[in-house]
């Protein structure tokens, strides 16, 4: 399946309406002319589906190549990655790894282990192989948000699978450990397998999979669950939860209903719902502000301080053709970075309409 089709097939289930109609720009020339876009030099083939910043460096990745910049937006490495027999989902993203699912030529799927600095080493782990004592089939769920979570350190990975006959999500927490200079894999491999026998395997259940504050936090159609480092689940939420996110030093989990903003002080333990009505929908933090999106790929709009409220953002005059996707928001080196399309552009505050 390309991304298109993943794309779609969002479209069926009723994750949202696309629009193809070009944003307008309601704040006029003057607005425009404030927003100081640059357009990074480098054009990737294919369509980006994320992006990440270290504290040296950023990464931008497609189906089909890995591209690192440098403090001053050089391109350090264009990388070709295989995908010849297909690609799934969004590549998850870490400092010193990433992760991509990919269909090899006996149309059989594939978890890769990439290093960002050593193209050389890949671990390849077929998805038959993650098959547990119990199971007679074991899947990759990919048709969320990026296929995993790294936590912040990068030596976890959380990676969503579904089960038969259990037809239920089975979360495997991978240890990944590289040599002191991150240009080697020390380990690579499942160190828990966390059975969500409540998270059942229908289509596009799951919605998210985030690391935050040193735990990892799934959220779905069918509740939330906080789960441990140490593989241990706690079911938070029990209804429909769309995302979660770290906002100035408190936990949030955003669902289905504008309602229902929920606001964690204990890290996560127990959750407060704030009973307003609030635009936050998928969250993505990065510098000074909370970005939302309706649906991922769409345009992304800044949050208000109040976390109600999302202001439509100025963004970069003739470059947003009818079918541009925005998969990547970062913030690097004093600077916002937005992908949108093929193409990366960056600005030093947001401007919004």
């Amino acid at each position: 399946m390309n991304l298109a089709r993943y794309f779609f097939t969002a479209i069926l289930v009723g994750t949202f309406v696309f629009s193809c109609q070009r944003p307008l720009n309601l704040g006029g020339d003057d607005s425009s002319a404030q927003a100081d876009w640059k357009l990074i030099d480098t054009i990737s083939e294919r369509l980006i589906l994320g992006l990440h910043a270290t504290p040296f460096e950023w990464y931008a990745i497609t189906e089909n190549e890995f591209l690192r910049f440098g403090g001053d937006d050089e391109l350090l490495e264009k990388r070709p990655l295989q995908s010849n027999f297909g690609v799934l989902g969004i590549p998850a993203l870490s400092d010193n790894s990433f992760v991509r699912l990919t269909v090899d030529d006996d149309s059989k799927k594939v978890v890769e282990f990439h290093l960002a600095r050593n193209p050389s080493q890949i671990i390849k782990i077929p998805v038959d192989s993650l098959l547990g004592t119990e199971d007679s089939f074991v899947d990759i769920e990919f048709l969320h948000g990026s296929l995993g979570a790294f936590s912040s350190d990068g030596t976890l990975f959380l990676l969503p699978t579904t089960v038969l006959p259990g037809r239920y999500h089975v979360m495997l927490l991978f240890e990944v450990l590289h040599n002191a200079s991150h240009t080697e894999f020390a380990s690579v491999k499942v160190v828990k397998r966390v059975a969500l026998e409540d998270l059942s395997s229908d289509f596009a259940n799951l919605k998210s999979i985030k690391f935050l504050n040193g735990n990892f936090y799934v959220t779905a159609q069918g509740g939330a669950w906080r789960i441990a480092p140490s593989g241990e689940p706690k079911n938070i939420f029990q209804q429909w939860m769309l995302d979660a996110f770290s906002w100035q030093g408190d936990l949030y989990a955003t669902g289905v209903s504008s309602f229902d903003l929920h606001k964690s002080t204990d890290n996560g333990l127990t959750w407060e719902r704030l009973n307003q009505n609030s635009e936050l929908k998928y969250a993505r933090t990065a510098g000074n502000y909370v970005f939302t999106q309706s649906a991922r790929g769409l345009v992304p709009q800044q949050m208000q301080e109040d976390l109600l409220r999302a202001n439509s953002i100025v963004l970069p005059a003739g470059a947003m053709p009818s079918d541009a996707i925005y998969y990547g928001v970062i913030f690097f080196a004093g600077h916002y970075y937005f992908s949108i399309g093929r193409e990366v552009y960056k600005i030093e505050d947001i401007v919004v309409e």
